[in-house]
């Protein structure tokens, strides 16, 4: 009998603890299902690989003017930053390598640049008019990934 009751105990403590898990919000999956509410296909979501996560949080908070949104793990390796409907995710040791390039489209690249250089963040190219119509500059992160700004030029 108390062997029945100790085994009962045990079950019930660990579906109660199995529930208050799935009940966490896990960061990622709200995203996802955020994301692609309205269309089959929506919001792609860069990761960037990153050598020191705290280190580049705060490079995207205070150079480039970012929020940060979420993190996840123990230590946590893995984050979401954000700026107006740009939505970034870093990841300390995972998949790739870095030094990728992700392009944001900007209302006014050259004020964006005014700010960025203001806020020390590394300007690889200042704004710039290319030939595919598009005013861009580069800004690199701590770990080498490049970021291109870019506002298209009137015809």
């Amino acid at each position: 009998m108390r062997i029945s009751l100790l085994a009962t105990g045990c079950v019930v403590v660990g579906l109660l603890g199995c529930a208050r898990e799935r009940e966490r919000k896990a960061p990622l999956a709200e995203a996802a299902r955020a994301c692609a509410a309205h269309a089959e296909l929506s919001c792609p979501r860069p990761i960037l690989s990153v050598r020191n996560l705290r280190a580049s949080q705060r490079y995207f908070r205070d150079a480039l003017g970012f929020k940060l949104d979420w993190e996840y793990g123990e230590p946590p390796d893995f984050a979401s930053v954000s700026r107006a409907d740009s939505v970034l995710f870093l990841c300390q040791g995972c998949q790739g390598a870095p030094g990728s390039w992700t392009m944001i489209f900007a209302r006014d690249v050259d004020r964006l640049h005014a700010e960025l250089v203001g806020r020390h963040a590394v300007i690889k190219m200042p704004p710039t008019n290319m030939p595919w119509r598009m005013r861009e500059m580069q800004v690199a992160d701590p770990d080498g990934n490049v970021l291109r700004f870019g506002t298209g030029l009137e015809d």
